[in-house]
């Protein structure tokens, strides 16, 4: 597709000779005493040489393919640095200037791996004023991936490398900059970090196609991948005839056309009743509901208004929207991936009436729905005189629901919630990069689909290995507490997913179940989260003799009307002098109840006089539960279940 050949051209380091992946460039990091591959592009069948200036470094010459594609593999020396890399071929020559070998991971994720140490992604963390103040490294550096997606797998991204200094570091991955931050600390040699990160995204974006060919969830999605990479001419005229015969569905299936919602005598019918706005479906008791919502509100307009536009805002509706102004249609925001969108449309002069009636067809395609943000508010355009607030009283009625609509086509505009894209654009092009390992902060987006990411995030590690033909380490952060809307168990069971997760060899998990908030799905401390990720690093990579884990859960046995549950890293197991909170217990009756705990030793014997033979035990399974039980190096455990009931 048009999309893909604008991204493999485009970001390619600066030209003047050989073309090369912009991650091959001045500043860069090489992973230390390796084979290292490097690659590029320039003439067919020239011969390119590169020499590095590093001691003991010997010029390496390959031949380009029929398409000049060249690579070769340079053997890394040990850490050190600044050196130059020399590149010839027919086409030119360049430089590459202040080359660093050390140290180099990958990171990525979703919003939590992107949110930045200023407030450049969010609002900034925790104390990142002093951060930046004391970020002066120019050893430490981090070339962060710039967001794309496609259909297939590409061969370049966009991006730089740049070092760690007051400035540079407010716009860095927080996670991965404290990460680095450690390494630097403990290691002292020079670290990279690439990261490639985007905010919302699920597991499924970042994993191979081949990977996601189990999953049959996925196949509808993958299909529509292969057709608009293989004819796109064809698969976008296809998509826009599924559409089309969606919309007209909906259309006769809602009992609430546009201009009967917009008509005065709509509102007597039963099924309207008052609402305050704005308001999402999950604030007004439709938290299982994915369909149509339809809102309408009288608008009497000033005398000092007559004769002009007018300016509807409406904020961020999620997902979909359809307006009507006296019943007919104003403006629309029908396609995916719309629910940030803020919604502004202009009411002609000519059809604005003493008294106005807006209707607003809401569709929630999945997720959270409604109006989810920003004013609502109706003025003059230009600014011509003082807005309105069309926040308060609505009316509202129930519309068809999702099933029985059937799913909404997707757009032929590709969304970064689509399986593989992000693999394609972002993580394909950095292969085969050497790097030491990942790190990994996503999982919030896939809260509701636990039995899915038990098989899906393996599948999305291996599948990455496997690219590398390398096991290399995966590291990962373990949920933190939030309050998911109408969470009945679904965050703890991701998070419980994650956990067993660590049975795949290589991996490590940061727990987070001590340092979250549950009112904020960004927790502000990122400075703990990348800490405890390089304590894995450190310990099970580096061979450093450290505590890198919090208690992580090892089995539970009867012992009489108690449960002993047993814990690996558990030295010095403690609740701070407090009780341990956020343990329930069940029975064969699969009814739980809060439990009595004792610590005893490096195991917890809990108890509840309501459940006489205890079976099932369950620690930290609210979504927002901020636990508080450690080992004696102040790492938290591990939610955990010893049950597999639903």
């Amino acid at each position: 597709m048009l999309g893909s050949l604008a991204l493999v051209l485009a970001p390619l380091a600066s030209a003047g000779g050989p073309e090369l992946p912009a991650f091959f460039s001045d500043h860069m990091v090489f992973q230390r005493q390796t084979t290292a591959p490097m690659w590029g592009w320039t003439g067919p069948y020239e011969d390119v040489t590169v020499t590095p200036s590093w001691p003991g470094a010997r010029k390496l010459t390959t031949r380009a393919d029929e398409r000049g594609r060249w690579r070769l593999e340079l053997r890394t020396p040990g850490p050190g640095g600044p050196y130059t890399i020399a590149i010839d071929s027919v086409s030119g020559a360049r430089v590459l200037q202040d080359v660093l070998v050390g140290e180099v991971w990958l990171a990525a994720g979703q919003s939590n791996m992107e949110w930045t140490v200023g407030p450049v992604v969010g609002e900034g963390v925790q104390d990142w004023e002093t951060t930046a103040k004391a970020s002066l490294d120019p050893e430490l550096r981090i070339f962060d991936v710039a967001n794309a997606v496609t259909a297939a797998p590409i061969d370049a991204v966009r991006g730089s490398w740049r070092a760690a200094n007051p400035e540079s570091v407010l716009s860095f991955s927080a996670t991965a900059y404290f990460f680095a931050r450690k390494l630097r600390d403990d290691l002292r040699v020079p670290v990279g970090v690439i990261t490639a990160d985007w905010g919302g995204t699920p597991a499924e974006a970042w994993t191979r196609r081949d990977a996601l060919t189990p999953f049959p969830d996925f196949a509808p999605g993958l299909a529509r991948l292969r057709a608009l990479d293989g004819d796109p001419v064809g698969a976008r005229a296809a998509i826009a005839r599924e559409r089309a015969a969606w919309w007209e569905r909906l259309a006769m299936k809602d009992t609430v056309a546009g201009a009967r919602a917009s008509d005065a005598a709509a509102a007597a019918e039963p099924g309207w009743s008052a609402l305050a706005l704005p308001q999402t479906f999950e604030q007004h008791g439709l938290a299982a509901f994915d369909g149509v919502a339809w809102y309408r509100r009288t608008v009497a307009v000033p005398d000092a208004w007559k004769g002009k536009d007018l300016v509807v805002e409406l904020g961020t509706i999620d997902d979909c929207d359809t307006t009507f102004w006296n019943g007919a249609p104003l403006g629309a925001h029908e396609e995916d991936g719309a629910y940030a969108a803020q919604r502004v449309y202009t009411v002609p002069a000519a059809r604005v009436a003493a008294h106005n009636v807006i209707a607003v067809r809401v569709l929630d395609t999945g997720g959270y729905g409604g109006f989810s943000g920003g004013a609502l508010a109706i003025g003059p355009a230009g600014g011509a005189g003082e807005p309105q607030s069309l926040a308060g009283e609505w009316q509202w009625r129930k519309g068809p629901a999702l099933g029985d609509l059937g799913p909404m086509p997707a757009t032929d505009a590709l969304s970064p919630n689509e399986p593989s894209v992000l693999w394609n654009a972002m993580i394909a092009p950095l292969v085969p990069y050497a790097f030491q390992g990942v790190i990994w902060y996503q999982g919030e987006a896939n809260v509701g689909r636990a039995d899915q990411y038990r098989h899906l995030f393996p599948a999305l590690i291996t599948s990455w290995r496997s690219a590398w033909d390398r096991d290399f380490p995966f590291l990962f952060v373990q949920l933190a507490p939030f309050a998911y809307d109408g969470d009945r168990g679904a965050a703890a069971a991701l998070r419980d997913v994650q956990r067993r997760t660590l049975g795949l060899p290589g991996t490590g998990m940061a727990v987070t179940m001590d340092i979250g908030d549950p009112a904020d799905i960004h927790p502000k401390n990122k400075r703990d989260v990348g800490t405890r990720l390089a304590l894995w690093a450190l310990a099970r990579t580096y061979h450093k003799e450290l505590r890198y884990s919090g208690p992580l859960f090892a089995g539970a046995e009867r012992e009489g009307a108690a449960l002993r549950v047993y814990f690996e890293h558990a030295e010095g197991l403690t609740s701070r002098g407090d009780p341990v909170q956020h343990v329930i217990v069940a029975g064969e009756d699969r009814v739980f109840h809060p439990a009595d705990v004792q610590i005893d030793g490096e195991t917890l014997l809990v108890s509840c006089p309501e459940v006489p033979a205890p079976v099932a035990v369950r620690f930290g399974w609210g979504a927002s539960d901020e636990t508080n039980l450690w080992n004696a190096n102040g790492l938290p455990a591990a939610c955990f279940r010893n049950d597999d009931w639903p």
